[in-house]
């Protein structure tokens, strides 16, 4: 299947800079959640998210600190099949006050009751089309395919 991208490295770069002030002001006078990712594409949208927060100015938690609550970080939300194994396996070791998701790309299709709290971008798509991250030389893309 041919794909077509559908969000640069500068758009993906603006849309986590957004989700960054977000995440900033929805806990303007507490500290920032404990982030976590949910998978390795998760792991780097973290990275870049850290840096805008880092950027910012924001106080990140330490790592080492219990976490009073939990920010579960993801590419793309489908199914929510890789989220619900993450919040499993994390709520097995603690029980935090608030856990909450942060995504760049939400498609929709549920197949478990998870919902975002943070969305870079929502894109209606069929069950037969695939969204990826692609990285490349400058950062990441989304391409749909």
């Amino acid at each position: 299947m041919v794909g077509r991208r559908i969000l640069s490295v500068s758009q993906v770069d603006r849309l986590l800079h957004r989700l960054a002030l977000e995440v900033m002001e929805r806990h303007y006078g507490e500290a920032l959640p404990t982030f976590i990712p949910a998978s390795e594409r998760g792991a780097a949208i973290l990275r870049r998210l850290t840096h805008f927060l880092q950027q910012e100015g924001a106080p990140l938690p330490p790592a080492e600190a219990p976490p009073h609550s939990l920010l579960l970080v993801d590419d793309v939300l489908h199914t929510g099949t890789t989220l619900l194994h993450k919040l499993l396996a994390v709520s097995a070791e603690t029980v935090p006050n608030r856990i909450e998701v942060l995504v760049l790309v939400d498609r929709g299709h549920r197949r478990y009751p998870i919902y975002p709290d943070y969305v870079g971008l929502r894109l209606a798509t069929t069950l037969q089309e695939y969204v990826r991250m692609r990285e490349v030389q400058e950062g990441w893309e989304v391409w749909l395919e």
